[in-house]
């Protein structure tokens, strides 16, 4: 099977076609393709068809960066703690190596300091949540790739936009994903202190000069049989990804508050009460730019972990 036939299998997600994929990337990986290692790589980090392992997925992403493979090599150079040389070899593997021995997972365990912009319901900014270079890779690989944004429905139906919402978006799925998207996200469950689990598929949204998501809220109807199975939406958690923008806050228009961050910057804010029913006071929108493009990481939390 090729690399392609075993992405795909991902993509179909049954037990058993994870497993095929796995055993089809691991035959290519012997063979010494780089871009199965790479997908290997994202796949013991999110801990699918693999034992989670951050340690293997540093290892497998050595390999595919040796081999060749453009995303392994991006990925070590922006994860590197003090960024790569000026002047390396790149057809040396010590060179890569060496930058996969400076990645340092445990500061991406670490929750973040935070800073509380209303306390009931809870809105919290956090400042340098992520690195520039980290925010730069994440719009390089959503750039080009952008499809219609769609609107979630308080039944957790997703329907094509209306005029309520005119943005762009890419669902980072488990064959977009890699491993420095899943750092991202274990920041973000260190940072909430849920397991990682519990996060719903990642997005990356763009706003491009009068885009916008109008007034919406963010918590699913309570009835419905997959908040039943999965738990409630209980937080929302945003990194402003760039900063070349006017406009474009977020906005709480019944708490009279409007937020901007800054590259790299976060914002995250509860869905329910204090009684875990939907609290109506977290209506928000994304406003829209008045010059510029704005680029943002989107994170849905429930209070149930996925196994």
């Amino acid at each position: 099977m090729s690399v392609e036939g075993a992405l795909d299998d991902l993509r179909e997600g049954s037990a058993a076609a994870v497993a095929r994929a796995v055993a089809a990337l691991e035959s290519a990986a012997r063979d010494g393709e780089a871009e199965a290692s790479r997908h290997l790589a994202t796949l013991a980090a999110a801990g699918v068809g693999l034992p989670q392992s951050w340690a293997r997925s540093l290892v497998h992403l050595y390999a595919a960066a040796r081999g060749g493979s453009p995303s392994a090599r991006g990925q070590l150079k922006v994860l590197a703690a003090g960024g790569p040389p000026t002047h390396a070899d790149e057809d040396n593997p010590a060179y890569w190596r060496g930058l996969s021995a400076r990645v340092h997972i445990e500061d991406w365990l670490k929750p973040c300091e935070k800073r509380v912009l209303n306390a009931a319901p809870r809105v919290v900014a956090i400042a340098g949540f992520l690195p520039f270079e980290v925010c730069d890779w994440i719009i390089r690989r959503a750039d080009g790739r952008l499809t219609p944004a769609l609107v979630y429905a308080t039944d957790g139906v997703a329907t094509q936009a209306s005029g309520s919402r005119s943005n762009s978006a890419l669902e980072l799925g488990i064959t977009d994903c890699d491993v420095v998207v899943l750092l991202v996200r274990q920041r973000i469950a260190a940072t909430i202190g849920v397991p990682a689990g519990a996060l719903e598929t990642s997005q990356v949204l763009h706003y491009a000069a009068g885009e916008q998501y109008a007034r919406h809220f963010d918590y699913l109807d309570p009835a419905l049989p997959d908040v039943a199975e999965r738990g409630q939406r209980i937080v929302t958690f945003l990194v402003y990804l760039n900063h070349a923008f006017e406009g474009g806050e977020t906005e709480f228009p019944r708490l009279g508050l409007k937020h901007r961050g800054g590259t790299g910057d976060a914002l995250y804010f509860g869905n329910l009460g204090s009684d875990g029913a939907p609290d109506t006071q977290t209506l928000h929108a994304g406003l829209p730019p008045t010059s510029g493009e704005k680029w943002l990481f989107s994170q849905w939390i429930r209070n149930q972990a996925r196994v």
